[in-house]
């Protein structure tokens, strides 16, 4: 059956080309961020060429209803290696097999015990966290892994056939990122199904993954941590227009579980949604003489923290602002606006940037005086502040930081360097730092069209 998704997305063309280099793959990402339509893609696509002599895709969960028939799957897969046959399989919803990391390690062993240069798998399903550790595990340097995720600000230009990059096209993108994601209703179920398919990979595999652990937890724990860190952010940053929109009894109602967890209950809470994909965590720090890994450590349990200690040492971020819009919508209702008031748009900007910019060995900076850097990577000596207004020179504080720092500066339009401070268009910064943006020049050159 052919797919009824035309638009292929950046991600797409990388499996693709794995395919031709490795013969096993793994497709990593956030659940429903697109895995399945690439798989089914790369079906009729290879189909309709004459690389294979046959291309299987196989939904695990909902095509292969018995332990006997994920069984008999595995040794059909096991038998094209050793017989070196010219197959491609396309395996989703990996978890879904009996042990599947005992499967995975079983196709592990076929390729290592026999010399085949014409059987290819690709291996995708959620969460990912679990099928990484697998393949990790079973394949090491053997295999490649792809990462990807929610759709990116480029690849949204290229869905609607538009070039422009700007704050109008940026807004766009924001609010209108859902109309791809039709199956997407609502924060809460994808939290619910997040855990849902955890609780499947622990109860299927043969060994323990670590720190993959959701029991005790429930959307609404996992909803109220992301409504506290919506609602603290918009009180931070004094969004008059929005927050007086909200009544005592909606925001109660909306976090009043984050009231009541433990400092145990709200570690685990974001180490899920960490796991999942869909937030960061930023230590803060007054000093520029930090660990670089403080953060792997508090969600591994090697710092602990008290609650106070928890809110008061990291910055959590929502990663995708459709679950940031769709969070507001919920809480607004008819009241939310399509016309975002500036420094609300400025929040989703600083999430945005810190989704797409590395999380690992770095921190914000934040002093006694309140003087605030929102990202610094020491290793890189890099420095970025971002607003989303043509911000004086005169109110940042780049000031505090050590010699040799690269100095960015984000803004609503102001670019160019002024004095040792780069300034950047913030929708601009974040075009160019995001997958996606070789859409636009496959399509410029006359490539396969979107």
């Amino acid at each position: 059956m052919k797919s009824e998704y035309k638009f292929k997305r950046n991600f797409y063309y990388a499996v693709e080309k794995a395919i031709s280099e490795s013969s096993v793959t793994f497709l990593l990402g956030a659940r429903r961020c697109g895995k399945t339509v690439c798989l089914k893609q790369l079906q009729d696509k290879f189909s309709a060429g004459n690389e294979f002599d046959e291309v299987s895709y196989v939904d695990t969960k909902r095509e292969l209803a018995s332990t006997s028939d994920k069984s008999l799957f595995i040794n059909e897969v096991r038998k094209a290696v050793v017989n070196n046959e010219k197959k491609l399989f396309l395996i989703d919803e990996t978890t879904y097999l009996n042990q599947p990391d005992c499967a995975i390690m079983d196709v592990q062993d076929a390729f290592t015990s026999f010399h085949n240069t014409n059987t290819k798998v690709v291996f995708t399903g959620n969460p990912s966290r679990a099928l990484e550790c697998w393949g990790h595990r079973a394949f090491a340097g053997d295999a490649i892994f792809i990462r990807t995720d929610f759709l990116s600000y480029p690849e949204w230009l290229a869905f609607k056939g538009m070039t422009e990059v700007s704050e109008e096209t940026y807004e766009q993108f924001v609010h209108g990122t859902r109309e791809f994601y039709s199956e997407f209703h609502g924060t809460k179920e994808y939290l619910q199904d997040c855990l849902d398919e955890t609780a499947v990979s622990n109860s299927r595999a043969a060994e323990l993954i670590l720190n993959n652990d959701c029991g005790g937890l429930n959307a609404d724990k996992l909803s109220a941590v992301l409504y506290a860190s919506l609602v603290s952010s918009l009180s931070q940053k004094h969004l008059q227009d929005t927050v007086t929109k909200l009544s005592p009894e909606e925001i109660t109602e909306r976090y009043g579980n984050y009231q009541d967890m433990s400092a145990y209950e709200l570690r685990r809470a974001l180490q899920f949604l960490h796991n999942c994909g869909l937030i960061t965590i930023t230590y803060v720090s007054s000093s520029f003489d930090v660990k670089p890994y403080v953060v792997q450590d508090f969600l591994n349990e090697a710092q602990d923290w008290s609650k106070p200690e928890i809110l008061r040492n990291l910055n959590i971020s929502i990663k995708y602002p459709m679950f940031y819009v769709d969070m507001l919508e919920s809480i607004l209702k008819e009241r939310f606006s399509e016309k975002l008031p500036e420094n609300l748009l400025g929040r989703i900007a600083e999430n945005h940037v810190r989704a797409i910019l590395p999380d690992t060995g770095c921190f914000k900076y934040r002093d006694p005086q309140g003087r605030e850097i929102d990202y610094v990577r020491k290793n890189a000596k890099k420095a970025i502040d971002i607003s989303v207004t043509n911000e004086k020179l005169s109110s940042t504080h780049f000031d505090v930081l050590p010699d040799g720092y690269e100095k960015i500066l984000l803004t609503k339009g102001n670019k160019g360097k002024q004095g040792d401070i780069e300034c950047v268009p913030y929708y601009q910064f974040i075009y160019d730092n995001s997958q996606g943006r070789e859409l636009a020049n496959r399509r410029e050159n006359g490539g396969e069209k979107t």
